[in-house]
């Protein structure tokens, strides 16, 4: 919880002072996801499958001709998974922070990476745990005019936990917003 309450504290100092530029953005990002989770352990279930749902807000993004870099917190909610037999995984919620890279190859298309840290909660159950995760995939402009862009995003993601690997691929949204301009 400290971690998140610098980070937040950090963001607030950071952003009046990147606002003032061209360039300088907020962002939204939407996108709905299977959860296909691999045990590192000894089990009955060789892979297990929920679904989940992410949210990112950005306050500290700046975009400089091809080149895209942006501070996110993420909200990610994962469902418990599909039944085997008697025994379902639960479900987790998870609060991190990502820091994401884009390079624009044509004017329609771009390629993302983002790396991330997070806490996640298990659901009726007093368990927290930390992981990480990695993400690449490839960003396809759908509008745009110099104060916003709007891009739906198809990202892989490698959720990496302690006693499970995870893979995630979504289908998103995200919407950029430019105070100053300096979009596309």
């Amino acid at each position: 919880m400290k971690r998140v309450a610098c980070i937040l504290a950090l963001l607030c100092m950071l952003t009046p002072l990147a606002a003032n530029s061209e360039g300088y953005y907020y962002t939204l990002s939407l996108s709905l996801f299977p959860y296909l989770s691999i045990p590192h352990y000894q089990d009955d279930i060789p892979m297990r499958t929920a679904a989940g749902g992410e949210v990112s807000i950005g306050a500290l993004g700046y975009r400089k001709s091809r080149y895209d870099l942006s501070l996110e917190l993420r909200y990610r909610g994962t469902t418990a998974s599909i039944s085997h037999g008697f025994y379902r995984a639960r479900g987790f919620d998870s609060v991190g922070v990502d820091l994401r890279f884009a390079y624009q190859l044509k004017e329609q298309l771009a390629l993302f990476t983002a790396l991330g840290t997070e806490v996640n909660y298990y659901r009726n159950v007093d368990s927290v745990f930390a992981s990480f995760s990695a993400a690449l995939g490839a960003e396809f402009l759908l509008s745009y005019n110099p104060s916003y862009r709007l891009s739906l995003t198809i990202p892989l993601t490698i959720h990496l936990r302690k006693e499970i690997t995870a893979i995630q691929t979504a289908v998103g949204l995200r919407y950029q917003y430019f105070p100053k301009g300096g979009g596309p």
